[in-house]
């Protein structure tokens, strides 16, 4: 990736701060701007006015993903023609400054240390590309359907609490305040679920996926939707990388060993898509006692004397090599059907 400046951007919810550095890491500029089109518009015309940048196509934005915060910014950069990387947040820390905490850290410090970190790593930085609408719009209504199982279960936990502890005329007081709100909150969930249906039915090639990830013994309807989501529909994991994909979910053993030292048991990743991983746990956990091949499994590995989550942690793994390899192949998941999972 080839680029002579670097605009270096730390996002809040009503500005940013920035950095415009070049290559022998010289800062050029720093400012901080209003978090609206207009403004950030006006910002980029007058860094090519005052000759900061020569051309914001060879000037890379680099910014932590913060949200819908970003979007704004974004989508401007883009509109001109200039090549945007989004970056998480703990590569930028680890990297510049290994495990150790900041001495300092303001917006102004937090901007500059972007834009050195494009630099430094140009070669493991990859360009943002605009995600599909559609696939978009399912990432929202999963975030959506979240925030309402939140909102309910935030409202019945302390029902029954209540129920265990308080007074029987308390208690029932409680539950009657709150009853219709609880109604409304599942009927919105179950419009909501109408929706995402609808919306993956309307696109063949999701509704494909969907059907062949569904196949898979464990993988339920939200499992399936997170799934495409984090693959962003197989393009950000290509069929071919389901050992990856595990590993971005957390469900493969690493190994500890340094010199003579061996940890002898492996442990799995901290850092993973936990949302995603507690999906599988989950559906793991629901085949233990049906008598389907997994659930099988299961009981023939604890018989053997292995350990409850390591034998889970084998489902998982298990499971996401099954999707990839019917979504490789394009055939739904059969018992005895000979598909090979790497």
């Amino acid at each position: 990736m080839e680029f002579s400046t670097v605009l270096g951007v730390d996002m809040s919810k009503e500005w940013f701060n920035c950095c415009v550095m070049n290559a022998k890491f010289e800062i050029m500029q720093e400012s901080q701007v209003e978090n609206s089109p207009d403004a950030i518009f006006t910002f980029l015309a007058d860094l090519q006015a005052k000759g900061v940048v020569s051309s914001l196509k060879q000037t890379l934005l680099c910014l932590e993903h913060t949200g819908i915060y970003i979007q704004h910014l974004v989508r401007c950069y883009l509109s001109k023609g200039g090549p945007v990387c989004v970056v998480p947040a703990v590569k930028v820390s680890e990297s510049l400054n290994g495990h150790g905490k900041w001495e300092e850290k303001t917006d102004a410090i937090d901007a500059r240390r972007l834009a050195e970190y494009a630099f430094r790593f140009a070669d493991k930085l990859k360009l943002w590309k605009t995600p599909d609408p559609t696939l978009a719009k399912l990432r929202s209504f999963q975030r959506q359907r979240e925030r309402l199982l939140s909102a309910i279960n935030m409202l019945q936990v302390p029902i029954k609490e209540s129920k265990q502890f308080d007074s029987v005329d308390i208690s029932e007081a409680l539950v009657a305040n709150q009853v219709a709100s609880i109604q409304a909150l599942k009927h919105d969930i179950k419009n909501l679920e109408k929706s995402i249906n609808e919306l993956i039915e309307s696109d063949e090639y999701l509704a494909q996926l969907f059907k062949l990830i569904t196949s898979v013994e464990g993988v339920g309807a939200v499992t399936a939707r997170e799934i495409i989501i984090a693959t962003e529909a197989f393009i950000k994991f290509q069929p071919h990388q389901g050992k990856a994909f595990a590993r971005y979910a957390g469900v493969v053993p690493l190994k500890n060993e340094s010199g003579k030292y061996r940890k002898k048991r492996t442990k799995t990743a901290e850092k993973a898509n936990i949302k995603l991983k507690t999906l599988l746990t989950m559906g793991a956990c629901a085949l233990i006692k049906k008598d389907l091949e997994l659930g099988r499994y299961y009981q023939r590995k604890t018989d053997e004397g292995k350990h409850h989550m390591t034998v889970i942690n084998a489902m998982r793994n298990k499971m996401i090599l099954r999707v990839f390899a019917v979504v490789r192949n394009q055939v739904m998941y059969q018992k005895n059907l000979n598909l090979c999972l790497d």
